[in-house]
């Protein structure tokens, strides 16, 4: 295998080009992150139009409700008042919800204390959380009225404030809530650039066979210079796409002040580049053996499909860490630099865990690079042969017949 840097370079430099240049790109790297941030925008445009409230209620158990409450709205960043009308008859008001003329009907009936029951009338099948929270207040006022001081009626009215320490041989150290958003935010950005290289590398490959453009290229060099830069060109388009993704994180990492372990950071970057290089080598060589997207998807699909199983897990690595299937899915190169980032993130691990799971995703990257090889050097002479699982797998074991 002769490699020949200078002609990597011309090879990972049209894989750039070209790639940079699709709609799918474009649209992946730009337009999703401006999508969203636009929906977010117009969440918080509506929930902030959100205007005072007016609350009709039936009162059976004696609830001492004032006329009016001002709260202060976090999320809205605003005082909200809410407005209490009294009511004799059930149906006038709920006539009166029905015609806009209160938000919600709130019947307290006389067995409150043995039942606790509230009846909710209602033009929506939920109840705004200021005024769920509004009438939980109330009730707590009126249930605790000269029984308990007011040090105590707070404490009851929030009875916890956590504040989580992990401690280790090296001590201990205060946790947060954005400690387990970025290996979840982690997950989710790498299976979002899988999924957008795959398509890419699929695309690419299939379109330059079809054009012939492949031969042109083994004309200029050998098969593993083709196929190491097309990966290296592949890899400085993910660069530039995360590099895009986290300018628009940005602002937001600065306005909140989110704090992240140094570390983890470091080990999100390492695992990535892993994940990535192991991803691509390994669709890169696959793909070469098609003609067309049609038959490419049935191998390319179960490949970027295995990358859910985090997402599937996700409620069992976030409370049993530990638990042996998280171990094992920790060990194994498709799910490790996912499932072991958040395990780093919310528990201990054994340093040997940490070296052991890296271990295995470079010789991993390493074996995909080797067989990927092997694939693209024989998929570049088929043209008009149909392969299937089965016949990938002969090939890969030596066997084209």
């Amino acid at each position: 295998m002769k490699i020949n840097s200078s002609k990597i370079k011309t090879i990972a430099k049209h894989e750039i080009l070209s790639t940079i240049k699709r709609k799918q790109f474009i649209i992946g790297t730009v337009g999703v992150p401006l999508v969203m941030i636009i929906i977010a925008i117009i969440g918080l445009y509506f929930s902030s139009d959100i205007g005072n409230l007016k609350i009709g209620y039936i009162d059976y158990f004696g609830v001492n409700i004032p006329d009016k409450i001002v709260k202060y709205n976090s999320i809205q960043q605003k005082n909200i008042t809410l407005y209490f009308i009294e009511y004799h008859n059930i149906e006038e008001g709920k006539n009166d919800v029905l015609n806009g003329t209160i938000d919600i009907l709130a019947i307290i009936p006389k067995d409150y204390l043995d039942t606790g029951k509230i009846i909710i009338y209602s033009t929506t099948k939920s109840i705004n959380p200021t005024i769920a929270e509004t009438l939980r207040d109330l009730l707590l006022e009126t249930l605790l009225k000269d029984k308990v001081d007011n040090k105590t009626y707070n404490r009851v009215k929030s009875p916890l404030n956590l504040e989580i320490y992990s401690i280790s041989e090296k001590g201990e150290e205060k946790e947060s809530i954005f400690s387990q958003i970025l290996p979840i935010g982690f997950v989710m950005i790498l299976y979002i650039a899988i999924t957008t290289v795959s398509g890419l590398i699929v695309g690419n490959t299939i379109e330059e066979k079809e054009h012939r453009i492949m031969e042109v290229l083994l004309s200029f060099t050998n098969a593993e210079n083709i196929m190491i830069g097309k990966i290296l060109g592949i890899s400085v388009v993910g660069l530039i796409q995360i590099s895009i993704w986290l300018m628009f994180a940005l602002p937001v990492v600065i306005v909140y002040a989110i704090k992240v372990s140094t570390f983890l950071v470091a080990m999100a970057v390492v695992f990535f580049i892993l994940a990535y290089l192991f991803y691509t080598s390994l669709l890169c060589g696959v793909a070469s053996l098609y003609t067309n997207l049609k038959d490419a998807s049935q191998i390319i699909a179960p490949i970027v499909i295995i990358q859910t199983i985090p997402f599937m897990m996700l409620n069992l690595i976030l409370t049993n860490p530990n638990h042996y299937v998280v171990k094992i899915l920790s060990y194994l190169p498709f799910t490790a630099p996912q499932v072991m980032l958040m395990r780093l993130s919310i528990t201990n691990v054994e340093i040997w865990e940490l070296v052991l799971s890296l271990a295995i995703m470079v010789l991993s990257t390493i074996a995909s690079f080797i067989i990927s090889i092997k694939l693209f050097k024989i998929g570049t002479l088929i043209y008009e042969e149909n392969m299937s699982l089965k016949k990938v797998l002969k090939i890969l074991r030596g066997n084209r017949s």
